[in-house]
C-alpha cells in the first residue's frame, strides 16, 4: 500500500477523515488538463467513545463508511484515495548510500528506528527518493535523499478491511501532508525554494519546500474552526510558520523561501492571514484557491477546506 507520491492526474475520489468529519470528493477529468467535480460531500463522523481514536476499531470504521454510502447516493468511485491525519503519520526525510529505490526500501528497515518511535514491526511505511539543493546537482552521486512515512500497522490493517467490507477499492493510502501539498502546489509546482500552509479546522500543516519535495513537514495545534476576534489564532499560526522557515535554513543549504502559499479553512481570513504572515517574512505571500489552480469544473460554494481530500483525489493510479 503505496503511502507517498507527487504528480497527479486521472479520475479518481478522496476520502478525509479528520476530528468528527468525514470529506468525500471525486473528480473525474474533462479533458485539456480540466477536471470536474462529481461529488462533494461533508459528513459528520462518529467517534463513538469519547476521545476514541479514528481508526482504531474497524467496526466503528465501517458504521461510518456505511453511513456515507448513504449520503453518496451510488456507488464508490472505482478508486479511492484515503488519507491519515497528521498526527497520526510520521514524516522523516534521510540520506542513504547511492542504490535504486527498491533497495532504499529494504535497506531502511534496518534503519526504521533511527527516526520513529515505533516498532518497525508494527508499523506500515513507504519510501520515495526527494531533490535536495546540493546533491542534485552533486557529481560524486554518493547519496541519495530520501523521505520515509510511517503509521501504526492496526490502523491501516483496520481501515483497509473496514473499506473492502463496504465495497470501496482503495487505491492508496496517504498521509494528508502529503496530499494538501499536491493539492496546493497545484498541476506545475514551482522551482526553487516555498512555504505551503494549511490553516485547517482542527490542526494546521506547514511544509517547507525545494521544487516539488517537501523537505521539512510540520503539524501544528492552530485550529481555525471558529472566528478568533482577538487575532490569537492568525498570531500563533504566524509564529509557527516563521519557525518552520527558520528551522528549514539549517535543513536546507540555500533556503529562502521565494513565496508562501496558504490554503485551508483558514483561507476565508485571507487578507488578515496575508498581513499577519508578511510582517514575519519576507517574501510574497498566495492565498490558493485550489479549484482554480486544478482549473476544475463544478467546485464547491465554500472553496477552502476541501485540500486534503481534492488532493488525495488528484492522486495518480500508479505512484512509486
Amino acid at each position: 500500500m503505496a503511502l507517498l507520491g507527487k504528480k497527479a492526474s486521472g479520475t479518481s475520489a478522496g476520502l478525509f477523515v479528520y476530528g468528527g468529519v468525514m470529506q468525500y470528493v471525486e473528480v473525474s477529468e474533462s479533458g485539456r488538463g480540466a477536471y470536474r467535480v462529481e461529488q462533494c460531500i461533508d459528513a459528520p463522523y462518529d467517534l463513538g467513545e469519547v476521545g476514541g481514536e479514528l481508526f482504531s476499531n474497524q467496526k466503528k470504521i465501517e458504521e461510518n463508511l456505511k453511513s456515507l454510502k448513504k449520503v453518496i447516493g451510488r456507488k464508490w468511485a472505482g478508486r479511492v484515495h484515503a488519507g491519515i491525519q497528521s498526527k497520526d503519520v510520521l514524516l522523516r526525510t534521510f540520506e542513504l548510500p547511492q542504490m535504486s529505490l527498491d533497495d532504499a526500501k529494504d535497506a531502511f528497515r534496518y534503519e526504521f528506528d533511527k527516526f520513529f518511535p515505533i516498532p518497525v514491526d508494527d508499523a506500515v511505511y513507504d519510501v520515495n527518493f526527494i531533490d535536495r539543493p546540493g546533491h542534485d546537482e552533486s557529481s560524486s552521486g554518493a547519496v541519495v535523499d530520501c523521505i520515509a512515512a510511517a503509521v501504526r500497522s492496526s490502523t491501516v490493517d483496520n481501515l483497509m478491511l473496514a473499506a473492502n467490507s463496504v465495497g470501496i477499492q482503495l487505491g492508496s493510502i496517504e498521509p494528508s501532508p502529503v496530499s494538501m501539498l499536491r493539492c496546493l502546489m497545484g498541476p506545475d509546482a514551482p522551482g526553487g525554494f516555498n512555504v505551503y500552509a494549511l490553516a485547517g479546522v482542527v490542526s494546521s500543516i506547514i511544509v517547507a519546500t525545494y521544487r516539488d519535495n517537501g523537505i521539512v513537514y510540520r503539524n501544528t495545534t492552530q485550529s481555525f474552526a471558529t472566528e478568533d476576534s482577538s487575532g490569537r489564532t492568525i498570531e500563533n499560526f504566524t509564529r509557527d510558520l516563521q519557525a518552520t522557515v527558520n528551522f528549514a535554513s539549517t535543513q536546507m543549504r540555500g533556503f529562502s523561501a521565494e513565496r508562501v502559499y496558504i490554503g485551508g479553512y483558514g483561507a476565508n481570513q485571507g487578507e488578515a492571514i496575508r498581513a499577519s504572515v508578511s510582517e514575519a517574512v519576507s517574501c510574497p505571500i498566495t492565498i490558493i484557491n485550489p479549484w482554480k489552480a486544478w482549473n476544475i469544473i463544478n467546485p464547491p460554494a465554500q472553496p477552502y477546506g476541501w485540500e486534503v481530500a481534492l488532493g488525495l483525489a488528484l492522486r495518480p493510479s500508479e505512484v512509486r
